[in-house]
């Protein structure tokens, strides 16, 4: 299958069978991203998909039998409709008949496009587990990022999906505010997520990448960053915040200057001390936030 851009996937999904269905990004203009600039949002044909589960079937034979985790490729799978989702899905039991869960990227607008009815269907289906970008819980911040939604239709759509039982992965970023808003941030953000209840929380810190709106607006001083300590702080009054015990909290992406990991009933404390000793030692660490080549 001839794929148009790169395939991007989430760490935490790194040994999990990926399954192209879309391209691009039905949105595409956040101010910080430009993993999909130039690709116009495409869904993959049916034929296609089919061909790839068949290519897969032949050459991994016995093998696909163990599969039981699928992740659908794209900015968004979760923009297609319910039925072409079905469809999808349909094809993919036929070939991996043991897979458990279809899990993919969803924007919140995505959620918000699908009827109570649709939700239930894709959990009965073996939808769980998608990667919600949540990004910050203050709404003018997430407006001049363009997110193209607020925190509370997030809150809105993210406790449709805990009522269908589908579980959701949230993808949060440091520095979304800039400089002298990061404490704030990092309040509404942890109040955002104790009454959202995610199953997994994934955070990176945000930086600026060349030719993106954001590297731009650095540039020309619409948008000052917060210095390294802020952005540790705000971690760190963040995660100290969070009342989710059984919440899996993951913040080593390549851009996140202290990498921890944990569940917080158990990690949390040790997580907090790492934190806190990357204040007191690191505010002057070496990484460049703007005019960054490559993608997040």
């Amino acid at each position: 299958m001839a794929y148009n851009g790169v395939i991007y996937r989430p760490p935490l999904e790194a040994d999990t069978f990926l399954l192209p269905i879309t391209e691009g990004c039905t949105h595409n203009s956040c101010t910080f991203c430009n993993m999909y600039h130039n690709i116009p949002f495409s869904m993959l044909s049916i034929a296609d998909v089919e061909g790839y589960l068949r290519e897969a079937r032949q050459s991994y034979g016995k093998y696909c039998d163990r599969i039981q985790r699928v992740y659908l490729v794209g900015a968004d799978p979760f923009a297609l409709s319910a039925k072409r989702l079905l469809e999808r899905i349909a094809l993919i039991r036929r070939y991996l008949p043991h897979v458990k869960v279809i899990t993919m990227y969803a924007r919140t607008d995505n959620i918000a496009n699908k009827s109570d009815d649709d939700l239930s269907a894709l959990k009965e289906a073996g939808v769980d587990d998608l990667y919600i970008g949540v990004e910050c819980g203050l709404n003018d911040v997430l407006e001049k990022l363009n997110k193209g939604y607020c925190a509370d239709e997030t809150r809105a759509q993210c406790l449709r999906l805990n009522a269908f039982g589908i579980q959701h992965c949230d993808l949060l970023m440091l520095g979304t505010a800039g400089k002298g808003r990061c404490l704030e941030c990092a309040r509404a953000s942890a109040a955002l997520e104790n009454e959202i209840r995610p199953h997994k929380i994934l955070l990176n810190t945000m930086s600026a990448f060349v030719e993106t709106q954001l590297d731009e607006d650095i540039r020309q001083g619409v948008f000052v960053p917060a210095t390294e300590k802020e952005l540790l702080e705000e971690e760190h009054e963040f995660l100290d915040r969070l009342k989710l015990p059984d919440c899996y909290f993951w913040a080593a992406h390549p851009l996140d200057v202290v990498k921890i990991e944990g569940v917080l009933c158990r990690n949390k404390q040790q997580m907090l001390h790492a934190l806190a000793w990357g204040i007191d030692h690191l505010d002057k660490a070496s990484i460049s936030r703007t005019s960054r080549v490559g993608t997040l």
